[in-house]
């Protein structure tokens, strides 16, 4: 059996392929401790691999350590960049985050040779087009919760808002929290929509691709503002990618 470990910047995401098909996620924080893993492993075999993409910047060998003192005979698998088969159009490829090209790569087996922006929405949020089985690159912003944490920067009258605290803000916001939920939700769901349509008028069959923990939040605002049939969500798009590139 093997485990897809994704490291992020604020959690570990751990997807267990089970040998029907499922995949069961599981979300640890960071700096995990072993007695977690073995909760997560309890209906495992004695030895399974665990295949790692230090997309963050917790250290892998500090992951590894914590696992060895439940699990001793588990062997790892790091994943670089050179090891995802898809070409890459980027002036220095060993600096992308190696979880963007995880969920470009995944996309593209998952949906097919057609061109794509594919949204992966963390702490923080990027945009990659990706045509013809080629990663282009992209751009990178804030994330919901990032950027929620500068409104006190710019003045101490302005609070740190929950941005998950509605579905969908209404606008116009008729008061400070809600004028700053509409700044955080619909200034992301702008920048996102823009993108796209920068892509769409060069390839009109390009498709939106969700994944990340803050998708599912993004989906309802978007879905108001671009053709639902051209979005597809899926918040397993970087474990998967970890899965297939072992197997190519």
């Amino acid at each position: 059996m093997n485990i897809a470990v994704d490291i992020g910047n604020t959690r570990l995401k751990c997807g267990i392929f089970l040998p029907n098909g499922e995949i069961k996620v599981h979300f640890l924080p960071i700096p995990p401790q072993g007695e977690q893993f073995g909760k997560l492993t309890a209906a495992c075999p004695p030895s399974v691999t665990w295949r790692v993409a230090p997309t963050g910047t917790f250290p892998w060998q500090e992951l590894k350590a914590e696992i060895l003192k439940i699990r001793p005979t588990d062997q790892f698998e790091i994943l670089t960049y050179q090891r995802i088969p898809l070409t890459l159009d980027v002036e220095f490829p060993d600096k992308v985050g190696i979880d963007r090209l995880l969920a470009a790569f995944a996309a593209t087996k998952k949906y097919g040779n057609v061109p794509m922006l594919v949204v992966d929405a963390g702490s923080a949020i990027t945009l990659d087009l990706v045509q013809n089985g080629t990663f282009c690159g992209g751009a990178i912003l804030p994330g919901l919760v990032t950027l929620s944490e500068t409104y006190p920067q710019i003045s101490e009258k302005l609070p740190i808002v929950d941005p998950f605290s509605t579905i969908r803000p209404i606008y116009p916001g008729k008061n400070t929290k809600n004028a700053i939920l509409n700044g955080i939700y619909w200034g992301t769901i702008g920048a996102i929509r823009q993108f796209y349509e920068t892509c769409h008028c060069q390839k009109p069959d390009t498709r939106l691709i969700l994944t990340g923990g803050d998708a599912e939040h993004l989906l309802s605002g978007l879905s108001h503002v671009l053709p639902v049939q051209q979005i597809t969500h899926c918040n397993t798009l970087v474990l998967e990618g970890i899965k297939r590139c072992f197997e190519e």
